[in-house]
């Protein structure tokens, strides 16, 4: 199996990665706006029981942020070893 990029193709995948990232953001921040308008319409045990689940899912969110926040970063360090491998490769072959 071959795989083949440049750095140009990592850069567009870092990019789409932060897109999808500021894509789930806004959509988790939308529905987060939707439960809170609603979660005050009850109190008892499962609204305390529904606050719990929102600290898991808070947390869920968060975790997610980051990771393709590092997958992101990741990409972009790696197209910077890759273009600075490609430019020592080609320099040993001008000497």
């Amino acid at each position: 199996m071959n795989f083949r990029t440049t750095t140009d193709v990592m850069h567009d995948a870092a990019g789409k990665v932060d897109t999808v990232n500021s894509e789930v953001q806004a959509e988790l921040r939308r529905l987060q706006g939707t439960v809170d308008s609603v979660s005050g319409a009850w109190q008892g045990e499962a609204q305390a029981a529904f606050g719990q689940l929102m600290v898991r899912w808070n947390d869920s969110a968060r975790e997610l942020h980051q990771a393709l926040t590092s997958i992101a970063e990741n990409i972009r360090a790696n197209a910077r070893g890759f273009a600075q491998v490609e430019a020592d490769n080609a320099a040993a072959f001008r000497v």
